[in-house]
């Protein structure tokens, strides 16, 4: 139960960082926020996902092993990041929303 605990959130976090660096890009970010200006912390925010993500990994199964499974969960979330943004954008609204903080 635990690896599976500790599996969904490895992918779950390599998802939220790859998310946030595609928001990081203009085309993304138009396409999908209703606010004309990012936050220039959002692509530090996904690097920082990933990075946490491959500290995970690591706690998760140790440094190589944990590498190898970090680098095996890039392929499944970034293909499902692009089909998500060809597909249906709106789903990312609300992350988007939540990195522009209109104040």
């Amino acid at each position: 139960m635990l690896d599976l605990l500790l599996g969904g959130s490895l992918l779950a976090l390599h998802l939220l960082g790859l998310a946030c660096l595609a928001l990081a890009q203009d085309k993304h970010w138009k396409t999908l926020s209703a606010y004309p200006r990012r936050q220039a912390w959002v692509a530090p925010m996904g690097w920082g996902g990933l990075a946490l993500s491959l500290l995970l990994a690591w706690a998760y199964q140790g440094a190589a092993f944990g590498s190898l499974i970090w680098l095996l969960v890039l392929p499944p979330s970034g293909l499902a990041l692009a089909f998500t943004l060809a597909r249906r954008p709106q789903w990312l609204r609300l992350l988007a929303r939540l990195l522009s903080s209109k104040r």
